[in-house]
């Protein structure tokens, strides 16, 4: 389990990777605005440039997406890293279908890499599945799971509390959950998209490993790794889609919690904020270890490559340009206390322990020192449910060096082949880069040197002309950033007038119901807990028999219809 890590934390930015589909089929599409460059590191969309890790193009295969990008980020998670990839951009460009591909590359990774590890480690691996949708978290995994609640604790950071875990040992039951909970998601149809997603799913894989120590036998340090793969529900325009009713509701809750995401990249970028509203949305607190914290972050952007679409797709690259500004501190989890693999094998040992101490006495009573018959197999007189448990237990856990996957050379030899590809595509990508700086050294060379004044006069025309370019494309970028701020702004202020509305009926139910005396004994007694994200009142168990002396009369609703309300009202400008 060696894997020659330089440090146990590191700081590095978000990796960024974009994603163009091709142009569809449907009539509405038929002009493409978006160049890539050849380098596969450089878009330009209307004679705009941006510059990212990686760019994927048309014909690029799930198999190209994995082995460039996500690969690293689950090569991570597997030496002890938590990791996040999750996919951005407008509804229609292809996120589920990059994501599901990268998901299951993911789940033969992991399992060939428990394959190829050596005998003497241990891992236990675990999932769940959930989505937020319209800011509610639902279990994929159970179908009559409710409402479920963030909680946040000092140890674990922000958890989804009652959120169902399943641990599995094979690829097949891991494939098994992704098919369940694709049922379960919450998908509809529109004017762009057919089977548009509208919720935000997280799929989650933990994996705890723990090799024998090589001193004593006994167990050795114990690694955590954690990927989440976070499918984000695309943007939305209601001009585009034609969503009504309760889609259009679903619409306006993906977008409010979108421009909350852009919000806390935002202030993750700018230098002089002082807060970091991940409380915003479930969906930012949920990515506020993947967002500037404990983590290794790949975002892949998907675009669309038609004309229709181009502003769509130029805020989408804006957004990945922000986001790939962000600088995470990530660090491998070690001897994690509520490590479960821990557990289940204390738990291992205790029942080894009650057998062999069962055992023997079974010997000792039938004068015996052998405690197995003629074919090894253990005694009948054993407790069958110590037995029944010690199995299930010991098939819960994975042990390095098994043949856990069927298409695991398979997997191997594609991601060896297209890996020796890439390097052979850098390397040459690398000479030719080399050699057309010094082409354009000596073309630079050749223009400086001017014979007659005329030759100077044009070159320093050729020069003005170019930033004068530069000046255009300039203006042209503010332009959009101040509209695509302008959108913002007016989303934030949706945001407060929707506050301002649930404000006064809290004021107006306040003012109808709860006595002053008794408001007054509720403000002295409550108290917001930062931890959990809640009010709290103290002695809550004993206010009602304290207050019962104090009986509360229905006129006194009249006297009160004036009163100023308790709670502060939010402003616009």
């Amino acid at each position: 389990m060696d894997h020659n890590i330089e440090s146990n934390c590191t700081e590095d930015n978000v990796q960024v990777a974009v994603r163009c589909r091709p142009l569809l089929s449907e009539p509405d599409e038929k002009f493409n605005c978006v160049e890539l460059d050849e380098n596969g590191q450089t878009i330009v969309v209307s004679n705009r440039e941006f510059t990212f890790d990686t760019i994927f193009g048309f014909q690029s295969s799930q198999i190209d997406v994995y082995t460039q990008s996500a690969k690293k980020i689950v090569d991570f998670m597997l030496q002890g890293y938590n990791g996040t990839i999750f996919a951005y951009g407008q509804t229609g460009t292809g996120k589920t279908f990059t994501a599901s591909g990268i998901l299951f590359h993911a789940f033969a990774h992991v399992f060939a890499f428990m394959s190829k590890s050596a005998r003497d480690t241990q891992f236990l691996l675990r999932a769940s599945y959930y989505e937020i949708y319209n800011e509610e978290i639902r279990d994929l995994l159970n179908k009559n799971s409710k409402s479920l609640e963030l909680k946040e604790s000092p140890q674990g950071g922000v958890y989804v509390k009652d959120l169902s875990c399943f641990v599995v040992n094979n690829l097949s039951e891991l494939e098994k959950l992704k098919e369940i909970g694709d049922k379960q998601r919450a998908v509809a149809s529109h004017n762009v998209n057919k089977y548009s997603s509208r919720s935000h799913t997280i799929f989650t894989i933990t994996i705890e490993m723990i090799k024998t120590s090589s001193e004593n036998g006994g167990p050795g340090a114990l690694r955590t790794g954690k990927l989440n793969l976070v499918d984000l529900a695309g943007s939305e325009r209601q001009s585009k889609t034609g969503t009504a009713g309760d889609r259009l509701k679903e619409a306006a809750k993906i977008n409010l919690s979108l421009t909350s995401l852009s919000l806390v990249i935002a202030a993750l970028t700018d230098p002089k904020a002082t807060h970091i509203p991940y409380r915003n949305s479930k969906l930012t607190r949920i990515l506020s270890d993947s967002l500037g914290g404990n983590s290794k972050t790949l975002l892949i952007a998907c675009i669309g490559p038609d004309k229709s679409n181009m502003e769509e797709t130029i805020s989408t690259l804006r957004f990945a340009s922000t986001a790939k500004r962000i600088k995470n501190k990530a660090r491998i989890n070690e001897d994690a206390k509520d490590a479960l693999l821990r557990r289940f094998q204390e738990q291992i040992r205790e029942l080894k322990r009650q057998l062999d101490a069962e055992d023997g006495e079974n010997s000792e009573a039938n004068g015996n020192s052998e405690s197995e018959n003629k074919n090894g197999e253990p005694r009948v007189n054993l407790d069958p449910r110590l037995v029944d448990k010690l199995k299930c237990l010991e098939d819960k856990i994975i042990v390095g060096g098994e043949n856990l996957l069927e298409k695991a050379e398979l997997q191997e030899k594609l991601l060896a082949e297209s890996e020796a590809e890439l390097e052979a595509r850098k390397h040459k990508e690398a000479e030719l880069k080399m050699q057309l700086e010094k082409k354009q050294a000596e073309i630079l060379q050749i223009e400086e040197s001017y014979g007659t004044l005329q030759e100077e006069l044009a070159g320093i025309n050729k020069k003005l002309k170019k930033v004068f370019n530069c000046l255009c494309s300039a203006k042209s970028e503010l332009s959009d950033t101040q509209s695509e701020y302008s959108k913002l702004r007016e989303g934030i202020l949706d945001n407060i007038r929707a506050s301002n509305k649930e404000i006064k009926l809290a004021n107006l139910t306040i003012g109808h119901f709860i006595p002053d005396s008794y408001f007054d004994m509720i403000l002295e007694a409550a108290k917001y807990n930062e931890m959990v994200g809640e009010w709290q009142l103290k002695c809550i168990a004993y206010t009602g028999n304290n207050l019962q002396d104090k009986p509360y009369h229905r006129g006194q609703t009249e006297e009160r219809s004036s009163r100023v309300p308790r709670v502060y009202q939010v402003y616009t400008n």
